[in-house]
């Protein structure tokens, strides 16, 4: 491809995820998928651009959409709906992660040739959400705050265990044992500090943000901060992820800071946050990002072994007939049926299963070709049976429970031929 075809490339794929949006209201097609097609058919399907093509800018720019992702998202949670969500969210996510790691760790050793360390990188890898694309996916979909908020943070928090735990057992793999008390020690430092780091930039930023709106062509420099704050936390070997999550929701709550006893007692000042212009300012970003980002990933994916693919589909059920359960006894009464249904589904793989799936072939380790296809086949169907679930719950939320209670009522004469009868 010339400069020129990829420059006009860039500027459709912008009037396409447009339209794609305005195609989701009517047809409730997810523009996350729509956009990861169009990926696939120009990459691994078309031959027309690969991932190579982008080079170290790939990761930069994946790392980077991430980042505001999860910046942008933060400054929308208000701290009402966090206090009363943080508690299921947190148990969603562990207890998902578990069931998610274990069933992915005993399928994955007894139908390929990964033994139980990998198989159990593998489950490590996969065992959460995606955060680059649960948040797109539910701003389309418009759910209650309460939903909104359990779904962020379930995807932000389970990011953030993927990576740890991923890359704590690829030390293991690497020496040949795994060390429990290493993962656990790495995953509460993690969480920790990476949120004490972004709350504090936060507040920093609060208080002279002010200053920094008074310099000309100042709009970006509050990214740009948040750029230097993740750089900072991940080469402190804590996760940047949760500090940008953080500090944008520190942004987002200044008026509720303010407004505190506590606060008032502490500080005679006042802190700042958004004001509109930001706000849409910020949304366009991340708008901007997103669309680049689904055809990346499309463009990334590698379609390897057949059977391995068919083993990662096995993979993906398992986990969206499972992940109900733990859904339904977790969510808050008061949630309506839709919303229980959108979440029960709501399990894409995305960006960092992608990353570290491909670590182990490239690092030359063995068996890293299976692990590599194997988590790039759950990703791609993980993506592409959520967004078909979820096209079929907002159309119908009761669809599957009639489904069930149909069969149910269904006499057990006219479900079971007898022999002779027909």
């Amino acid at each position: 491809m010339n400069i020129y075809t990829i420059i006009i490339s860039l500027g459709l794929l912008i009037f396409f995820s447009h339209a794609f949006n305005e195609l989701f209201n009517k047809t409730k097609i997810p523009n996350v998928l729509l956009l990861m097609l169009i990926g696939i058919i120009i990459g691994p399907i078309g031959g027309i651009v690969t991932k190579d093509f982008f080079g170290q800018l790939g990761n930069v720019f994946t790392t980077i959409t991430l980042i505001v992702i999860l910046f942008e998202s933060g400054s929308g949670l208000r701290f009402s709906e966090i206090k009363k969500t943080i508690g299921a969210a947190s148990l969603i996510t562990i207890i998902n992660f578990v069931i998610t790691v274990a069933l992915t760790t005993f399928i994955a050793n007894l139908f390929t040739r990964l033994d139980w360390i990998n198989s159990i990188f593998l489950g490590a890898i996969v065992g959460g959400t995606s955060s680059a694309v649960v948040i797109p996916m539910v701003k389309q979909l418009k759910m209650s705050e309460k939903s909104s908020a359990i779904l962020f943070l379930e995807s932000a928090l389970s990011d953030v265990l993927c990576l740890i735990v991923g890359l704590a057992v690829l030390e293991g793999i690497k020496m040949g044992a795994l060390n429990v008390g290493m993962v656990f020690s790495k995953m509460w430092k993690a969480f920790l500090f990476a949120a004490l780091l972004g709350v504090a930039g936060g507040f920093v930023w609060s208080l002279i943000i002010k200053v920094v709106r008074s310099i000309e062509n100042s709009m970006f420099t509050t990214l740009a901060f948040v750029f230097i704050l993740y750089g900072i936390v991940e080469m402190l070997g804590y996760n940047g992820g949760i500090a940008a999550l953080s500090f944008g929701i520190i942004l987002g709550n200044c008026d509720v800071i303010n407004s505190s006893k506590i606060f008032r007692k502490i500080f005679i000042f006042d802190t700042s946050g958004f004001n509109d212009n930001e706000r849409k300012f910020f949304a366009e970003i991340v708008f901007i990002m997103q669309t680049y980002f689904f055809v990346y990933v499309g463009i990334s994916l590698q379609f390897g072994k057949l059977y391995l693919y068919g083993i990662g589909l096995l993979i993906v059920i398992l986990i969206i007939l499972i992940r109900p359960l733990t859904i339904r006894l977790l969510a808050k009464k008061d949630t309506s049926i839709g919303e229980v249904g959108i979440m029960s589904v709501m399990m894409p793989k995305g960006l960092v299963p992608a990353v570290l799936a491909s670590i182990p072939m490239q690092l030359g380790l063995p068996y890293g070709d299976v692990i590599m296809d194997l988590g790039y086949s759950i990703v791609l169907f993980s993506i592409v049976i959520c967004s078909v679930l979820v096209i079929i719950l907002s159309k119908d939320p009761l669809v599957f429970r009639r489904m069930v209670k149909r069969k149910k009522d269904t006499p057990q004469s006219e479900q079971i031929t007898q022999p002779g009868n027909e």
